[in-house]
């Protein structure tokens, strides 16, 4: 092989050689993308660049691959080798090796062994880094604080009169000393109880205070609400009892002749409250005795029973009362024939399941005929008789009984202000049901009964539409028409309020 063939393949290795390490390095590098991501929040990342470590107990497992803004907050994604599994509960800090070192993802393990995170799931627990700057500014802060402290110590104690106050202060200090220790020195064993006793109290204390640590911290914060309480409405309730005390004084003052004669009505309104006890005390024996109406009405049956019986008879209308069940119906009829409206409203009263009562007013649009003859003669020819039928509106009323069986209903009574009866069947139950009523059966003239047919469904609760043939027997055929209408179920909780709230009597 000549040299130039071993220099080329030499180059062509090291070529390879470097781009499989460039990639090894790089963020786009398939070969360095092994293990799996995780993500996790925090407040600020500010010091921790991409590449940077991932640790758990101090130990590598992983790196920073990137670093993303998701609203307010720095969301960092990590890359941990595929080896190493995480807990669930496992918190996720930002720390720095050293003082000054670099910026690397620290991952305190949980105690959740069963459960670990997924591929592409999300550290939810952190703790909040520790700002370097912040730290800073704090001791700036505390440094200066200090410099105006030892100023002030200076500008106080660098004159005579200072330096005159400390030597006073030494001097007092080394006499209190002094004098303690004389005392101390004679009374060494009562000392010794004494500090028994306070190391017991504080055994004690502390004993208390763990075994009732929230409420001694809820007891402090009570006490200092109540001192600061204290603190701001002394002064103003002191001025108030100072202000109290003096229109006491005058009122007193003003009004003494007053005051002696209010405590000699006191004293006569005392002996005549003890004279209406002495005769209370008699009545009330006379009572025991069974003397008098009361004495007879404590002591007889009789009253108790009578008053039993009322209380039976109240529970009985009331038990009644509830069980009442009534509902107004309001419903309009578009007779196709003549393109008119008829319009309804029904009061139903139902005392019991299998009963009710039906009272109610109609607006019939034909209820009202009118029949005007004319007889016409032309050029004296033969008279023509002319007979005119007109129909308006008039008011109808109904009054009905009805009485269930099973899924049929009868009812009779009457209807549109004439004598008649009906049958009803429910088809689906509270929702879907058809009738024939009959009524009207002495028309003038020989026209048949009034007889229609007619169905009702509930689209949804207390809402139904209706629709049927009326009158489709009629001998007139602009009478028989076909309807379709709508109506609406008003239940009985307002109606019975209302009706319970009218008196009995006047």
């Amino acid at each position: 092989m000549s040299r130039e063939a071993r220099v080329g393949i030499f180059v062509l290795v090291g070529l390879l050689v470097l781009t499989y390490f460039t990639f090894r390095v790089s963020k786009w590098g398939l070969i360095a993308e092994r293990g799996y991501k995780l993500t996790v929040d925090f407040e600020t990342a500010a010091g921790l660049e991409p590449k940077g470590d991932v640790k758990m107990a101090g130990v590598p497992i992983g790196k920073v691959e990137d670093i993303q803004l998701v609203g307010n907050r720095a969301r960092l994604v990590l890359r941990v080798r595929p080896e190493v599994r995480i807990p669930v509960d496992s918190v996720a800090s930002i720390q720095t090796q050293g003082l000054l070192g670099e910026k690397y993802v620290e991952i305190l393990p949980g105690k959740d062994p069963q459960r670990m995170l997924p591929a592409g799931g999300q550290v939810t627990n952190t703790l909040t880094p520790t700002n370097l700057d912040e730290i800073v500014r704090k001791v700036e802060g505390i440094s200066e604080d200090v410099k105006k402290f030892t100023s002030t110590l200076a500008e106080t104690f660098g004159t005579e009169e200072g330096k005159q106050a400390l030597g006073d202060i030494l001097r007092d200090v080394r006499t209190a000393t002094a004098s303690l220790r004389n005392v101390v020195e004679g009374n060494e064993e009562r000392f010794d109880r004494i500090l028994v006793n306070i190391d017991r109290l504080s055994g004690d204390l502390s004993d208390i205070s763990s075994a009732n640590k929230e409420d001694v911290r809820v007891a402090i914060a009570n006490l200092r609400a109540f001192s600061e309480t204290l603190k701001t409405e002394t002064p103003q309730l002191a001025r108030k009892l100072e202000a109290m005390s003096d229109n006491v004084s005058v009122v007193v003052g003003e009004n003494r002749e007053n005051l002696k004669e209010s405590i000699q009505n006191l004293k006569t309104a005392s002996a005549k409250l003890d004279n209406t006890l002495d005769a209370a005390g008699k009545v009330i024996t006379r009572i025991e005795r069974g003397e008098g109406t009361i004495g007879k009405l404590v002591s007889d049956n009789t009253a108790y029973a009578s008053l039993t019986d009322t209380l039976d008879g109240i529970n009985r209308y009331v038990r009644k009362y509830d069980a009442l069940r009534m509902t107004l119906v309001p419903w309009v009829e578009f007779q196709t024939q003549s393109s008119d409206w008829k319009y309804y409203l029904n009061l139903k009263i139902q005392p019991t399941a299998d009963k009710y009562y039906l009272v109610g007013v109609v607006n019939d649009p034909k209820g009202k005929r009118t029949e005007t003859t004319t007889v016409t003669s032309v050029n004296g020819g033969t008279p023509v008789e002319t007979q005119q039928v007109e129909l308006s509106n008039k008011w109808l009323f109904n009054a009905l009984l009805a009485k269930q069986f099973s899924r049929v209903t009868l009812y009779g009574g009457i209807i549109e202000s004439a004598g008649g009866l009906g049958l009803e069947y429910e088809i689906a139950k509270n929702r879907f049901n058809v009738g024939l009523q009959a009524y009207d059966f002495n028309r003038p003239g020989d026209n048949r009964a009034h007889l229609k047919l007619y169905g009702n469904y509930d689209i949804v609760k207390n809402l139904f539409i209706t629709g049927g043939v009326d009158d489709f027997i009629n001998r007139e055929s602009q009478l028989r028409t076909p309807f379709i209408g709508f109506g609406i179920k008003f239940p009985d909780d307002d109606l019975k309020t209302v009706v319970g709230a009218v008196p009995l009597r006047p």
